[in-house]
């Protein structure tokens, strides 16, 4: 690793608890990071994306005693009660998590706590050898997480929630976290999980999530991101969908100066489906970037991911989705949408949708289209007596609402659409 990485990340891994059943994917992913350059915008992935910003930084991993508030909890206190696991700073919050909802056949706890059966899955997804750098330093690095197990034919019966909360206020520095998810439905089995990430100060969070649905198995997963607007928030999401299994992932992206999504879905068994659902909401200087991969490697599976952007003031939005249908995938159905608005004429979106299609009997498409509110629809609602801030607020929440809606708690579309009409000013500065 460089001097400049090794000051970014001085933690050794050789001081972080971890079950001994852990070491050697550790050990694997220490050597891959002590060999791998950090990204630069000189590379094609990294083009758009400068981590200078970042690299500046001098970050220590913490473990303090921080006291989560209850504030990321309370929307959502009544629809995920009994289901619930918190981590303030890396560590589990045992005090203000709760899984007394649960039944037997279902297993929701500390990744550290979990049972030899669901640990053998971990690192088989983000796996050490891969060319993903932030990924691996999550294996060397990472302190704790959130296991989800399902057994065959189970489903709970309450949204399951994550919440993984950093507190930098009052410390010295800036820290990091390294939050890990891991996530295996058996056959036949279903959950709805909603994975929050939240904090105050200045940090970075590194996340690695790994999805395995079991043929058969359905799973919901809506991932919040609403750091602090000084934090740093990379995450690698890896996915395995067996055959007839189908997930839905919705992610939404509010907060963090810096932000790269990184996930990677992999078909590997026939008529399986999924919808990759994205909205990113910025303003000021914030950039946020996401890099998908569908791969389609089995024949009969279906696709569809629709990713939007609302840009305000100077901020920066990055969209590099690619598909790919391997040789012999036939019968593939594959549909990608980017959409952005721009908000001021110093907003910036960069976008590129891509189809690699190895197989003759498909049916693949994708576009892309950037532009700005339309100023006869705003001249129709003024007419019709409604003030321009109220005008862009309805503007807004209807091209935000196709993908809010994809959220299946109530109360969670309600609080996003309340912020997206309550971001109006901020996101017009000069208004």
């Amino acid at each position: 690793m460089t001097e400049s990485a090794k000051a970014l990340f001085p933690q050794s891994a050789m001081s972080i608890p971890r079950p001994t059943d852990w070491t050697r994917h550790r050990k694997l992913a220490e050597e891959k990071i002590h060999v791998s350059p950090l990204p630069t915008t000189d590379q094609e992935d990294w083009k758009y994306l400068d981590l200078s910003p970042v690299y500046s930084q001098a970050f220590n991993q913490i473990w303090s005693d921080a006291s989560l508030s209850q504030a990321p909890v309370e929307d959502l206190a009544a629809e995920t009660a009994g289901g619930r696991l918190l981590f303030t700073n890396g560590r589990f919050d045992s005090d203000l998590s709760d899984i007394s909802a649960l039944r037997g056949g279902i297993y929701f706890s500390q990744l550290t706590e979990t049972a030899p059966h669901v640990i053998k899955y971990f690192g088989n997804l983000a796996t050490p050898d891969s060319s993903d750098l932030f990924a691996n330093i999550n294996t060397a690095r990472f302190g704790d997480g959130a296991a989800i197990y399902v057994s065959k034919g189970q489903s709970p019966e309450i949204p399951l929630h994550v919440v993984f909360n950093s507190n930098n206020i009052g410390t010295d520095g800036q820290s990091i976290t390294f939050p890990r998810v891991l996530i295996v439905l058996e056959p036949d089995a279903r959950a709805h999980l909603v994975e929050e990430y939240c904090g105050s100060g200045k940090y970075l969070t590194n996340s690695v999530v790994e999805v395995f649905l079991g043929e058969g198995a359905s799973l919901r997963h809506d991932r919040i991101q609403r750091e602090s607007p000084a934090a740093f928030h990379f995450c690698t999401l890896r996915a395995n969908i067996a055959k007839s299994a189908s997930y839905t992932s919705t992610t939404i992206s509010l907060g963090a100066a810096i932000y790269r999504h990184n996930p990677k879905i992999t078909f590997a068994g026939e008529h399986a489906e999924l919808e990759l659902n994205g909205l990113t909401l910025i303003n000021a200087e914030q950039i946020a970037d996401t890099h998908s991969l569908i791969d389609h490697a089995v024949s009969n599976c279906a696709s569809r991911q629709l990713q939007k952007y609302i840009i305000g003031d100077s901020a920066h939005g990055i969209f590099n989705g690619q598909v790919i249908v391997r040789p012999g995938a036939q019968r593939t159905n594959a549909g990608q949408s980017s959409r952005g608005l721009l908000l001021t004429e110093r907003a910036r979106i960069d976008t590129k949708p891509q189809l690699e299609i190895y197989a003759d009997d498909v049916k693949c498409g994708h576009g892309a289209t950037i532009g700005q509110l339309d100023a006869d629809e705003l001249f129709y609602l003024q007419s019709r007596g409604l003030d321009l801030n109220s005008a862009r607020n309805l503007l807004l929440v209807g091209f935000a609402a196709d993908v809010i809606n994809h959220l299946a708690l109530p109360c969670l579309r309600h609080r996003l659409l309340h912020h997206v009409i309550h971001k109006d000013q901020s996101l017009y500065p000069n208004s």
